[in-house]
């Protein structure tokens, strides 16, 4: 069963411990991306200092695994800072939580230049000064592989966040894959790391399948595959633009692939306010037309957390499932791009596109 403490969020000391806390629905983490969730902290049997430890951005709710043994505690999956707090004589404190990834947003980027600097520097250099400094206790982790130099310009007057940053980055051919997770620092002080790189987790080694594989009938217990082409998750005509003035308005040529039995579905926006560069708006709308092409496919799979193989965010997964929904069964292997826990079971959500079976 997962356990609960409460973490400053200035310097990453454990607060209090939370057994009674119980959260609303799986913890989620996912590639690049902040995620929220409810939580619901009984009076009775609170600490003392309970107040203390919800209080809103003031502190981070962080979920720990079962202990291995002779260890006093286990390792955190999931933080989420407070944002809300609601204190109720019947149903005692309701607090609303997003993980450390929304902090990027409380921030704010002053004049910076970069010239032939590698991306993985870049966000460094932007944690470093905007995120570790006056804010949370927070490291970077450059894992290895590609690191494109990009030449990038942000001003303080284009009110731009960290977070916007390292999502346009993100969002261009070749860009960095991020995320937030956390360590012990000591016995008493939780901190921190942002990983970023050209990929993050293991790809299955050459000539292997993955390490870690799901069977149903097996160690599954449900699985389920959605597909979505809503506007903004789907589109096969793609155009980036940028802010411009009058007439005149930095835009990539439209990128298309019309290829699919689909009719033209449009998709414009803006990666960047700050772009001027024709090359690096049409890198987004290639990148862009790349993911939202086939709409999204997502395979979330649920396991029993004590019988399934650990892996990370990023892992290639197997996966070989055969039920009422899939007779002919759909087999393959995809990277978990999220991860939903809950207090017995464990699920990677894969993005199963271009996977035979799943159109």
């Amino acid at each position: 069963m997962l356990s609960w403490v409460s973490v400053n969020a200035n310097n990453g000391s454990i607060v209090a411990d939370l057994p009674g806390l119980r959260v609303d629905g799986a913890l989620k983490r996912t590639i690049g991306r902040h995620e929220s969730q409810t939580a619901t902290l009984p009076l009775d049997g609170a600490p003392s200092n309970w107040r203390t430890a919800t209080r809103k951005k003031s502190v981070f709710l962080v979920a720990l695994s079962e202990p291995l043994e002779n260890e006093p505690r286990g390792e955190p999956v999931w933080g989420g800072m407070v944002t809300e707090r609601t204190t109720s004589h019947k149903e005692g404190v309701t607090l609303s939580m997003v993980t450390a990834e929304d902090y990027l947003n409380d921030r704010y980027v002053g004049d910076e230049t970069y010239s032939g600097v590698g991306q993985n520097e870049i966000v460094e250099d932007l944690v470093v000064k905007y995120i570790a400094t006056d804010g949370i206790p927070i490291r970077v982790v450059k894992l290895p592989g590609a690191n494109p130099a990009r030449d990038r310009t942000y001003l303080d007057k284009d009110d731009k966040t960290v977070y916007s940053i390292l999502d346009e980055l993100a969002g261009i051919i070749g860009g960095p894959e991020w995320t937030i997770g956390w360590e012990w620092v000591d016995e008493q002080k939780l901190g921190l790391v942002l990983y970023v790189g050209a990929r993050l987790g293991a790809p299955a080694p050459d000539g292997l399948g993955p390490a870690v594989q799901f069977h149903l009938p097996g160690n599954v217990s449900n699985a389920e595959l959605v597909e979505g082409y809503r506007r903004g998750e789907g589109a096969n005509d793609v155009m980036a633009v940028s802010s411009g003035s009058a007439d005149a308005r930095p835009q990539s040529p439209r990128q298309a692939n019309n290829a699919d039995g689909r009719p033209n579905i449009e998709f414009r926006w803006t990666p960047s306010t700050s772009i001027t560069d024709i090359d690096t708006l049409t890198g987004h709308a290639q990148e862009a037309l790349t993911n939202l092409q086939a709409g999204t496919v997502a395979l979330s799979i649920t396991a029993n957390r004590a019988e399934s193989q650990p892996f990370n965010l990023g892992d290639d997964i197997g996966f070989d499932l055969v039920s009422w929904a899939w007779p002919d069964g759909i087999t393959g292997t995809a990277r978990a791009i999220g991860i939903e826990w809950t207090d017995t079971t464990i699920t990677p959500v894969l993005d199963v596109t271009g996977i035979e079976g799943i159109d």
